[in-house]
């Protein structure tokens, strides 16, 4: 009888414990999602997904953004990131791989939420290498010479690739080189105007550019 009631006295107390136990387990932050090919939609495997983070102590607040933690995609591209609550100010996830071009996406944590699914993308690496020069500005007003160059049909993903805007170039000393990122697979557009003596010519040519080749776009005027 004796044994019964030791028996029914550790079961009790187990029964009492587990939840005190469990409520003093700090509750893991979670992020995870899927990383899928820019342009295609399908997920990318073994993609390098690094947590980088900016700290809050003693009620300061630190902009500078420190690498936390990291890990890569499954074969469906799909990842997770589980983590003890720190006090962060602002997250920020980078995804890299070769043969593409890098991704990152901040966001703010939010005070309540403990989990955060986050999709991301990342477009193949494809490249543009300019060279522009005004070889020909001899006579008197050339010197107002404006040459303008804008790229068209960049994904608006992709953060690293080419500005959405023209690329100007003023006067007679123009003698250029400079690249730019594309999302290899997707068909782009170049545009380029010139203003000569009042005059204006323009011409426009599509590209496609395979993944990890550049364009080598040249213009003399």
């Amino acid at each position: 009888m004796k044994r019964i009631k030791n028996i029914f006295f550790i079961a009790l107390l187990i029964v009492l414990l587990v939840p005190v136990l469990n409520s003093c387990k700090k509750e893991q932050n979670r992020i995870y999602g899927k990383v899928t090919d820019m342009s295609t939609g399908e997920g990318v495997a073994n993609v390098s997904v690094d947590l980088f983070l900016t700290r809050i102590s003693s009620g300061n607040f630190s902009g500078t953004f420190e690498k936390y933690m990291s890990t890569v995609t499954n074969d469906n591209g799909e990842y997770v990131l589980e983590f003890e609550p720190v006090a962060a100010g602002e997250f920020s996830l980078r995804v890299d791989k070769d043969g593409y071009h890098q991704n990152i996406v901040d966001f703010m944590p939010e005070e309540t939420a403990s989990e955060y699914e986050k999709n991301l993308t990342i477009p193949k690496a494809g490249y543009i290498h300019f060279k522009i020069r005004n070889a020909y500005g001899v006579h008197i007003g050339d010197e107002n010479d404006v040459a303008r160059i804008i790229v068209q049909g960049i994904n608006p993903l992709c953060s690293e690739c080419c500005l959405s805007d023209y690329y100007t170039f003023e006067g007679l000393s123009v003698n250029e080189e400079f690249t730019c990122n594309i999302v290899a697979g997707d068909e782009i557009t170049i545009n380029r105007y010139l203003i000569r003596k009042g005059e204006s010519t323009y011409k426009s040519k599509k590209y496609t550019c395979e993944q990890n080749d550049t364009i080598l776009y040249s213009w003399t005027y």
